[in-house]
């Protein structure tokens, strides 16, 4: 089984968690084109990079930070899905060690494209409940990003408001970073269905383009 040494993926959640596009892209492209190592994808190299103690990937990292062309980076590395019913890539699926998928990173920060592009092109499941049960609606509207709510609540199907738990996790670590509220108390009801946002978007990863020029950093 393939594994990355523990400074391969020091700089990997580096690169994502500070904005380095080109030396992300550098080092994905040297691990795959390398004859003396077994991956065989950027997607496997990316599923592989995990911080041991958070639990975090790289797209948590450029998530939680609102680096929009990490994000772009890293989807484009991913398979496309089918259609807007096909599960998540695991790398856009994972959560960390709090339950928390890179979609409520994105969401609980604010960045509004970032968690449309994670919606609309990866198929994020904004459904996902963390081990605070709270789904990325719910964190968004506890850090009052309002944006992300009304982008959420009026683009995924089935969504009428966020559902939350009786209480949340610390903040994140990382400039920019924080996750669910602590101590906070839900008021949200159970909520089904999947973002239908990609309707009007051409699937496949050129709907990356969309976005260009859009990057929202921390």
């Amino acid at each position: 089984m393939a594994t990355l040494s523990e400074d391969l993926v020091d700089d990997i959640l580096y690169f994502a968690r500070a904005g380095e596009t080109a030396d992300l892209a550098t080092t994905l492209k040297s691990l795959t084109a390398d004859p003396t190592t077994t991956f065989t994808s950027a997607a496997q190299v990316l599923e592989l990079a995990l911080d041991e103690h958070s639990g975090n990937n790289a797209l948590h990292m450029a998530a939680g930070n609102g680096h929009f062309d990490i994000v772009k980076e890293i989807l484009s590395h991913l398979p496309t899905p089918a259609n807007q019913h096909a599960p998540p890539h695991a790398v856009v699926a994972h959560k960390n060690a709090a339950g928390n998928t890179p979609l409520h990173w994105a969401a609980l920060n604010g960045h509004v494209k970032i968690v449309e592009a994670l919606v609309v092109v990866a198929n994020a499941d904004p459904t996902v409940v963390n081990s605070a049960g709270h789904d990325p609606v719910y964190e968004a509207e506890l850090n009052e990003k309002m944006e992300v709510v009304e982008w959420i609540l009026g683009n995924c199907e089935g969504l009428q408001e966020g559902i939350g738990g009786e209480a949340g996790e610390g903040e994140g670590e990382g400039e920019g970073e924080k996750e669910g509220g602590e101590g906070s108390k839900g008021k949200g009801k159970g909520v089904n269905g999947n973002g239908n946002g990609a309707q009007d978007i051409q699937e496949g990863v050129e709907r990356l383009d969309l976005y260009k020029g859009d990057s929202r950093e921390a």
